[in-house]
């Protein structure tokens, strides 16, 4: 049997446009100063000690690893791990744009139609699978055995449909801020794209004294 690998897959915390619930894919948006401090109070124990770190780019992600990481530096910062783009629909919600016809045919084909000035489906998928195999690269060659990547929901949700042990549709995944899920694989099943051997939820405890994780 091949070297088994880890990836526990992360969604940064919230942000005040997650709050509003408008479209955020690629804006920079920050986390919400209640956030910060709820996040700061969560601590997580591992089913195995972390290896290598992978965010997103933006800030709400590199945010959430250190605060989640104690001050924890991520081995690769990346827009590969960014979310899907909406476009001209960044920012907006859905009382914002619900009288666009452009918004309403992408709400009844959201895996053909485009936002205008965003990505379709397909690429955004292109894109996810090319970090997950630069990330599993880089894990290979570092030796590791447990890799947290911290991205957005739909990376995660992408990845849970190909790659988790019961097939689910991309919409049926619950994925919660600050929250993820652990996958188990082995590399030769990973880089073949076979679905994992397990998968748990991963579960942060609010810390009694204040503190969040040390940085093991």
């Amino acid at each position: 049997m091949g070297r088994h690998l880890a990836v526990t897959l992360i969604r940064h915390g919230m942000t005040e446009l997650n709050r509003r619930k408008a479209y955020i894919g690629w804006l920079d948006a920050p986390l919400a100063e209640g956030e910060i401090a709820r996040l700061g109070r969560l601590r997580w124990e591992p089913p195995e000690p972390v290896d290598v770190v992978v965010t997103s780019d933006l800030c709400r992600c590199r945010e959430t690893v250190d605060l989640l990481f104690g001050g924890r530096r991520a081995d690769w910062c990346t827009s590969r791990w960014r979310e899907l783009s909406f476009g001209a629909w960044e920012g907006k919600t859905f009382a914002e744009l619900e009288a666009e016809p452009a918004y309403r045919q992408w709400l009844a084909s959201p895996f053909s139609a485009a936002p205008p000035d965003g990505e379709r489906y397909a690429e955004f998928q292109a894109r996810i699978k090319q970090a997950l195999a630069e990330t599993i690269a880089l894990a290979e060659q570092s030796e590791a055995r447990h890799v947290v990547i911290v991205t957005h929901g739909g990376p995660i949700r992408l990845l849970l449909r190909q790659y988790a042990p019961d097939a689910r549709s991309f919409w049926e995944w619950e994925v919660p801020f600050a929250g993820g899920y652990t996958l188990v694989s082995t590399f030769e099943r990973w880089k073949g794209g076979e679905r994992c051997i397990s998968l748990s939820a991963v579960h942060f405890k609010e810390n009694e004294n204040g503190c969040g994780n040390d940085t093991e």
